[in-house]
């Protein structure tokens, strides 16, 4: 059965798996990278904000939602630089700026962007967390995202938690990226789990989206730029941040049989 504590267990009295067939053992948490366990889209977002000011572009809410989409995009990386300046030239169009101004953000800002990306910390808790989850005899950990397998690898790697996931699902495994369930169904035929057993946590809109496609659990953290966006999304749960994630494992035990008894 999904990882089903004590008090949960005698509180169901679940002894099968939600569809009659043999007990679950495990519990798949799959975790988003950026905006949930290192601290990036903050950082970028406040490093754009600030090259715009001083070129003398003030940002709107409504833009800021729109720019914040395509920051994810490029801290994610595509497949070449030309691509990633697409996104950051279609940035300089959603401010309303003439070409030659456009020319000048896309200078002045592509690579101060990757350098936070790449130097940005983790959240606070967050390595403490996953390294307790991974203690934990149920739990199989994979990531779940839209960074190049190297970049992912070696973010792991400068965090000392690359031994924690035994599933690593980026851009290069798959054809298409979250809000699709792709990824996350992956990640979960990686783990040999059923999406049943899995949970995804993130903090982008489209988490909440590709987790109700693969038919998983979702779980937002109020860790990235688009917290209230995020909520407008029904997420089965909300926590502050994955540094709480140990503590919520009754709660998404008792999510799970839930969902999948009702």
């Amino acid at each position: 059965m999904p990882y089903i504590s004590r008090r949960t267990y005698h509180k169901t009295g679940m002894m099968q798996k939600m569809h009659g067939a043999e007990p679950y053992d495990k519990i798949g948490i799959l975790l988003d990278l950026d905006g949930t366990i290192v601290n990036s889209m903050v950082p970028m977002e406040e490093g754009f904000t600030s090259i715009s000011s001083k070129l003398g572009v003030k940002i709107d809410d409504t833009q800021r939602s729109r720019i914040g989409k395509d920051l994810r995009i490029i801290i994610g990386g595509r497949t070449s630089r030309f691509a990633e300046l697409k996104f950051l030239w279609r940035i300089g169009r959603i401010l309303k700026l003439p070409w030659w101004r456009r020319i000048i953000l896309v200078l002045a800002s592509y690579s101060k962007l990757k350098q936070i990306a790449r130097s940005s910390p983790p959240v606070k808790g967050a390595i403490e967390s996953i390294k307790k989850l991974k203690e934990n005899q149920t739990i199989r950990l994979g990531l779940v995202t839209s960074r190049s397998r190297k970049d992912a690898i070696e973010k792991l790697r400068n965090l000392d938690i690359l031994d924690c996931f035994e599933a690593i699902v980026t851009r290069d495994e798959a054809k298409s990226f979250k809000p699709s369930a792709e990824q996350v169904r992956l990640a979960a035929n990686i783990l040999n789990l059923s999406t049943e057993q899995c949970v995804l946590v993130g903090d982008m809109p489209t988490d909440i989206e590709a987790a109700k496609q693969a038919n998983v659990i979702s779980v937002a953290v109020d860790t990235g730029i688009f917290n209230d966006e995020v909520k407008s999304y029904n997420p089965d749960l909300i926590i502050s941040s994955v540094a709480e994630l140990p503590d919520w494992l009754d709660k998404i035990s008792e999510q799970m049989v839930k969902k999948y008894t009702s």
